[in-house]
């Protein structure tokens, strides 16, 4: 085996879906194609992970792969992270969420890349022990908009780069993104540092300095990166990193 070219095995963990037919209503799993995409037009080889229970499959799966990627998904069940269920709160999934909050903790006990993407990016702020609002609506300052009505590759606001960040040094100081969450960051997890805001100061990035790559953003890089190379320093960074 040529072990120089191999391209690096990122694991993709699914989301579930409930499909209805006319007899009975199935789950299925899923994961939008602009992930899987992105990653092999930059060199990678995802691969999809299964939601599993069991702690050993868990470690397997992220043992079998040489970074996760967390993609984006419903909301986040509350409980998960000690905080009570609010009107606002979206679809959510509690079986999947303990799955992916577990996957992601492994990865990091085995210390392996880690790109979180909008829902991946809130589970890597939870799992370190931040929080998040369960709706913009709960934020205390006026917020410009964060969930667009546009095509999913166009443009919805500018996000602002924090200067000394790796983040930064990917991308430079200001970046126009597209945009569509109605959650975001709360507090901040204890060894977690910002990355970038929006104007209105909702937190679009954070990272961890001292992991191998711990990164995550607020807004969906792999649907405008199949058709704007300014987003592909961060997944060509993430994917060196998987090297």
């Amino acid at each position: 085996m040529d072990t120089i070219n191999k391209k690096p095995i990122i694991g993709i963990p699914v989301n579930v879906n409930v499909v209805h037919s006319t007899y009975d209503a199935k789950e299925t799993y899923y994961i939008n194609n602009e992930y899987t995409k992105v990653l092999q037009m930059l060199g990678a080889s995802p691969v999809l992970l299964p939601p599993a229970t069991c702690k050993t499959i868990i470690t397997e799966q992220v043992n079998m792969c040489d970074g996760i990627l967390l993609a984006g998904g419903d909301d986040i069940f509350p409980i998960l992270h000690d905080e009570e269920p609010l009107p606002y709160l979206g679809p959510y999934n509690q079986d999947l969420d303990t799955y992916h909050l577990t996957l992601a903790q492994q990865t990091i006990f085995a210390q392996k890349p880690i790109l979180g993407i909008c829902r991946g990016f809130q589970i890597l702020n939870i799992i370190y022990g931040g929080s998040v609002y369960q709706d913009i609506e709960y934020y205390p300052r006026s917020a410009i908009l964060h969930s667009q009505t546009g095509r999913r590759s166009d443009f919805c606001h500018h996000v602002y780069m924090i200067e000394g960040t790796q983040l930064y040094n990917l991308i430079g100081p200001k970046m126009l993104t597209n945009s569509f969450h109605h959650q975001v960051i709360s507090t901040v997890a204890q060894g977690l540092v910002v990355s970038a805001t929006t104007k209105d100061g909702i937190i679009e990035g954070l990272e961890n300095p001292h992991y191998p790559f711990l990164m995550g953003v607020q807004w969906h890089p792999e649907i405008m990166a199949l058709h704007d190379t300014n987003m592909h320093p961060l997944f060509t960074a993430f994917i060196n990193a998987c090297k």
